[in-house]
């Protein structure tokens, strides 16, 4: 499989779930509705993705408030991990999303206020949990532990290999961050 249509293929998947989990979410951050920046051909929208790593916005039309949101979706055959997986090197060398938001952050540009991690049952598509931190806390909680948070890489059979930090939902809430969770 070509690398584009690979990389296709997981943003179709994401679109899915993210729609399967749409009640979940407006659950989690009381109310508004999600729309979509990823996959949107819009020149504003490939910007807001590609950019500064925004796929989403929750917009809350009553009060004008919006949050942008930066997602990622795992599919499992058994439970789900609940973690959230933050890619920290690619073999490319190409910036990660660790290193931008780190950027971002610090220069105060703009970048996903939320992210999102769900993991869905790979046969039955069902959503199995999900959770939502702010972007701030989540890369401060990074930068704070990178030595004892543990690293994963991709299979051998990917194209362009990347390392993930791998953020345990549970020690992240024990170390005293917000995090919004949601499980079935």
């Amino acid at each position: 499989m070509q690398k584009h249509e690979a990389v296709m293929n997981d943003m179709r998947f994401s679109l899915q779930q993210v729609e399967r989990a749409k009640p979940i979410i407006s659950e989690l951050l009381k109310g508004g509705e999600i729309k979509t920046v990823e996959g949107t051909d819009e020149e504003i929208c490939l910007m807001l993705d590609r950019t500064c790593g925004i796929d989403y916005f929750q917009v809350y039309n009553n009060t004008g408030l919006v949050w942008g949101i930066g997602s990622r979706f795992q599919k499992v055959w058994s439970k789900p991990f609940n973690t959230f997986t933050v890619r920290r090197s690619r073999q490319s060398g190409a910036d990660t999303e660790y290193k931008k938001r780190q950027f971002a952050i610090k220069h105060n540009g703009t970048y996903p206020q939320l992210t999102m991690q769900g993991y869905y049952h790979s046969t039955t598509g069902e959503i199995l949990s999900l959770a939502i931190a702010k972007t701030v806390d989540l890369m401060e909680y990074i930068e704070k532990n990178q030595n004892n948070i543990p690293v994963q890489y991709t299979h051998e059979d990917k194209i362009g290999q990347a390392s993930f930090f791998v953020v345990d939902w549970s020690l992240f809430q024990n170390a005293g961050y917000k995090l919004l969770m949601w499980e079935r």
